[in-house]
């Protein structure tokens, strides 16, 4: 069986010849180790991940993918042509800058992959007071848009290089819950769930037809799975009763939507749900994966079982640093053992970390990983 064979078995609770393994967030493992992976200076990295050579692109995730026996692969997150073809990266005097042609600016880039990424949700800036102030600021951008502007590019490489053999997660969105924080900064945005739901509520249905018109996007190019990443809507910051009413019925659309294009929907949880299990469940999605227990919270792995019952996939939620980074290669293989146990009494397993793999993970450590799962059969 090849990749994807795996993942659909395992999906459907069938027997297969060794168990499919993958990480959240693949594509940051990928970026974390650009240069052990490529032997590539830093800089190539933010000019592969802005590049027009399509080609080049796509021989990057051979060598990622290749090198990484992943049944699950991710693409890089997407660019518009435009974007690709005004950008460009120099060197200047051994410093590294993204020069932006059409208006001669020079952005120094960091040396440091994993410390570039910044999805802006520190920021405690609001925008947003009244609805009209959402709907001059939230304007979804249809599909068929975001797909002719060039977007799905990257997507469709890796779709040309592994759409048959590996299980492709073609990206994801975040739900509308956190989605919320980009217009009304962090701080002020649990105040208003208290203060002003009737406002959050009115921006949560412009940022679901966001959503909805991303879901969409994806799909016109395939792939096998799209993730709705539900962050901050756990144990560990709102209450059962607020996840009732301010997430979960957001996120039922977005799963149908997924499913309605023949594709699997994913929920991503990086904090506690075992008070929730139950409705996360009812949302519908097939495959689940959560964070191991931390923070103060628990995620135990067999009582999340019986809460979900056996028709969504339980992913592995091994501890990225405990149970990969730093454990023994004997630790290692007892851990994904023990956690494979309790995913065949669940019965639609795959082995995963619970949170993306860790930047000092190093490579050899995660082929000794997927080594070890691959040698487990379900």
């Amino acid at each position: 069986m090849n990749g994807k064979e795996r993942m659909y078995a395992a999906l459907e609770g069938k027997k297969i010849d060794s168990c499919p393994v993958g990480a959240p967030y693949l594509m940051l493992s990928n970026a974390d180790h650009w240069e052990e992976l490529t032997g590539l200076p830093v800089y190539k990295y933010f000019e592969w991940a802005a590049t027009p050579d399509l080609k080049w692109h796509g021989e990057i995730y051979k060598i990622f993918y290749e090198t990484l026996q992943f049944d699950i692969v991710q693409p890089s997150h997407g660019v518009s042509n435009s974007y690709r073809n005004n950008v460009e990266v120099v060197l200047k005097n051994g410093v590294s800058f993204l020069h932006n042609k059409k208006d001669d600016t020079y952005d120094s880039l960091p040396g440091n992959i994993h410390n570039s990424g910044s999805g802006g949700g520190e920021n405690e800036t609001r925008y947003v007071y009244t609805k009209q102030d959402a709907r001059d600021r939230i304007k979804p951008l249809k599909a068929e848009n975001t797909v002719s502007a060039g977007y799905n590019a990257y997507l469709d490489e890796i779709l040309k290089l592994y759409g048959d053999t590996r299980f492709v997660v073609s990206g994801g969105v975040v739900n509308t819950f956190y989605s919320n924080v980009y217009h009304v900064g962090m701080t002020e945005f649990y105040a208003m769930l208290i203060n002003e739901p009737e406002l959050i509520k009115y921006m949560s249905g412009y940022l679901l037809e966001q959503n909805i018109e991303s879901i969409r996007a994806m799909a016109m190019s395939g792939g096998d799975a799209i993730f709705i990443d539900d962050a901050t809507a756990t144990s560990d910051m709102v209450s059962p009763k607020m996840y009732e009413e301010f997430s979960l019925p957001y996120l039922i659309p977005q799963v149908e939507e997924i499913q309605r294009h023949g594709m699997k929907a994913i929920l991503v949880y990086f904090g506690g749900i075992s008070d929730r299990a139950e409705m996360i469940a009812s949302i519908g999605a097939d495959i689940l994966m959560m964070e191991c227990s931390m923070k103060g919270y628990t995620n135990d792995y067999s009582e999340i079982s019986k809460k979900i019952g056996k028709n969504i996939c339980l992913a592995g939620n091994l501890n990225p640093y405990g149970d990969v980074e730093i454990t023994t290669d004997a630790n290692l293989e007892s851990r994904i053992k023990n956690m494979a146990d309790a995913g065949k009494k669940h019965g639609r397993y795959f082995t995963s970390t619970g949170s993306p793999l860790t930047p000092n993970t190093t490579v050899e450590r995660m082929r000794k990983y997927i080594d070890i799962s691959h040698k487990i059969t379900i």
